[in-house]
């Protein structure tokens, strides 16, 4: 079910005007992403930061026109609009009204709504009260009208025209049409279609979470690596006392380096993680939502679109090499340098011993 605040535009803080779809799969009003994108030359998402568009040769309005529109959000705040209108009965007018009919979207009173259930055609209507009424099911339960005829309810859909159309307008203006087809049919294909999407999305999800979760416990690791390497760094330099104090300093920030490194790139590998189950989520939730609120002819209008968009989304959750490589070692680099020093400290001795010969032969000489 959309809240309240998933039907409002982040620029405008308005009820959303012709939702448009971003690619990261936050929604915006379309004048609110044109004003936005000739605000900035390389404007972004306003929540997520994410390109809006890759590259842009046309103007603002034919590109937010390009980008997909959300029928489904565009039919729940109109159907939250009606919800929210002061509850007086369509016909007495000053009288309260407690119920609804779903398909007439009229508000009615306890006498009219009698009355309503027994005319010839609005007997087969649903008539439900006010308060238990959500957008979500007045959305569904509109009925799918003629694109021409506003009464007449629609049995076919025109590929060409993109509308749904009643038998009389289907053979009268659409005959010519390439491709007409059975609305109810069109309606379960484009519902199995979103069903389709909804399952590659959640495993999608589930995969980039899992993902995430990987990264997270391998930065663990190399934090856990990284004391357990300051501590025998620590060991190392103790051992050799003052000669050392300036180079355990030095071991300090190549082991900080090195971590670092591999902490900044699995840090990014997690962000870019974020930012694909961000979209994947986005996209879920809006095929989620045009599932819940069919059948409408919405759906037929958005399946395609959706289809591309997640067809176009790395759905994949491979990790870079970078999260599997192993920090290096600053205790074992610590204890090749030890090694080093005690060499040349030996050397030292060494040289120390033979000047001392060298001294006592002189002194001896003379």
């Amino acid at each position: 079910m959309a809240e309240p605040h998933e039907r409002e535009c982040a620029v405008c803080t308005e009820e959303l005007t012709t939702p448009k779809i971003l690619p990261c799969g936050h929604l915006l009003c379309r004048e609110c992403v044109i004003s936005w994108m000739d605000s900035k030359p390389d404007a972004g998402c306003p929540l997520c930061r994410c390109p809006i568009v890759e590259q842009s040769d046309g103007s603002s309005s034919d590109t937010v026109d390009a980008l997909p529109t959300d029928f489904v959000m565009e039919a729940l705040v109109e159907s939250a609009r009606v919800l929210s209108k002061d509850h007086l009965c369509c016909v007495c007018e000053d009288v309260r009204a407690d119920f609804i009919c779903l398909q007439c979207q009229d508000m009615l009173c306890t006498a009219c709504t009698k009355a309503h259930r027994k005319l010839s055609m609005s007997r087969s209507h649903d008539v439900e009260s006010i308060s238990t009424v959500t957008p979500e099911r007045l959305a569904a339960s509109r009925p799918a009208l003629c694109a021409d005829h506003g009464d007449k309810q629609a049995d076919s859909f025109c590929f060409c025209h993109r509308l749904v159309v009643c038998k009389s307008c289907k053979v009268q203006k659409h005959s010519g049409c390439l491709k007409v087809s059975d609305f109810d049919f069109e309606i379960h294909s484009a519902e199995n279609s979103l069903t389709h999407l909804t399952k590659i999305l959640v495993e999608a999800e589930q995969k980039l979470e899992q993902a995430i979760g990987q990264v997270t416990s391998r930065l663990q690791e190399v934090d856990v690596s990284e004391q357990e390497d300051m501590a025998q760094v620590d060991k190392t330099c103790d051992r050799l006392h003052k000669l050392v104090e300036d180079f355990r300093d030095k071991v300090k920030d190549k082991t900080r380096v090195s971590h670092l490194q591999i902490r900044n790139s699995l840090r990014d590998v997690k962000t870019a993680l974020s930012n694909r189950v961000g979209k994947v989520t986005s996209h879920k939730l809006i095929v989620t939502r045009a599932v819940a609120v069919s059948p409408r002819p919405a759906l037929i209008h958005m399946t395609q679109a959706l289809t591309d968009r997640v067809n176009s989304l790395d759905l994949s959750a491979d990790l870079k090499q970078v999260v599997w490589e192993i920090p290096l070692s600053s205790a074992e680099w610590s204890q090749e340098v030890v090694g080093r020093i005690k060499n040349e400290l030996l050397k030292l001795e060494h040289l120390r011993t033979k000047f001392k010969k060298k001294v006592n032969c002189f002194l001896l000489y003379y």
